[in-house]
């Protein structure tokens, strides 16, 4: 981490849409869109949009520029990020932008060639209900503590917690703490039989957020049971799970 100063105050999470690819590593151009309702973005950021960083999750500087067109007033700005690596291109991936550095005078964005991009999102959406947790493994138990219900024609979100369940560092290394992030996740629905059906479920929808991952659950027969599953693989090699059971029955008087 180079690039890095103290100074930059924010960071946030960016959703990497690799779903249509084979599943093995591979290299990618993606753009994002910063939302123009995004305050804490634009009330922050230099005019100049110099203090603008885009990185892998291990934090090292991504190649990354500006699409034509953006434009500080307007609050219009995409991010073109070239050549980026990623684990599993059958899912959705993480990438982290970082601004709000008052004094910045370098602007790291450079030339990129941008070839089909991926499509990738910022989630503003904080947890609100359904959220699941990793259980610790000391507390095993045989089946998942939290459930949840929903009518066969429902969908829904369902936030799963990760943030409290990764390593940090015994020392600070560029004034962090923490050692280890999320890389991507991939996301199940099993029944009783622990067969995993993607039609209860749409891996596209599925966003990072600071700490969180917000996954969405579709369909489903009525009476019947789910286990719903969000496995994480990290920068150090750990394939952690949330679990719980998601309960399929429209709810009659």
């Amino acid at each position: 981490m180079t690039w890095w100063n103290k100074n930059y105050r924010r960071r946030q999470a960016i959703t990497i849409d690799s779903t249509g690819g084979g599943g093995s590593p591979a290299t990618v151009d993606f753009e994002v869109a910063i939302p123009p309702d995004w305050d804490g973005f634009w009330d922050n950021v230099r005019s100049d949009l110099y203090d603008i960083v885009v990185t892998d999750a291990k934090g090292n500087l991504s190649k990354f520029s500006r699409k034509a067109g953006a434009n500080y007033s307007a609050r219009r700005l995409t991010l073109q990020v070239d050549l980026f690596s990623i684990d599993n291109s059958a899912t959705v991936n993480v990438a982290f932008v970082y601004f709000a550095y008052a004094d910045e005078s370098t602007d790291r964005s450079v030339g990129t060639t941008i070839v089909s991009p991926l499509d990738a999102y910022i989630l503003l959406s904080a947890p609100h209900s359904r959220i699941v947790t990793i259980n610790n493994s000391e507390n095993a138990i045989e089946v998942p503590a939290q459930s949840f219900i929903k009518g066969e024609q429902e969908e829904i979100h369902v936030f799963f917690i990760f943030s409290r369940y990764l390593a940090n560092r015994i020392e600070d290394y560029n004034e962090h703490a923490d050692e280890e992030s999320i890389k991507y996740v991939t996301i199940w629905s099993l029944d009783s039989t622990n067969t995993n059906d993607t039609n209860r479920y749409t891996l596209a929808d599925t966003r990072f957020g600071n700490g969180f991952v917000r996954a969405t659950f579709k369909g489903g027969t009525g009476g019947t049971d789910y286990a719903i599953v969000c496995r994480f693989y990290t920068t150090l090699s750990q394939i952690l799970e949330a679990r719980a059971i998601l309960r399929v029955k429209d709810l009659l008087p």
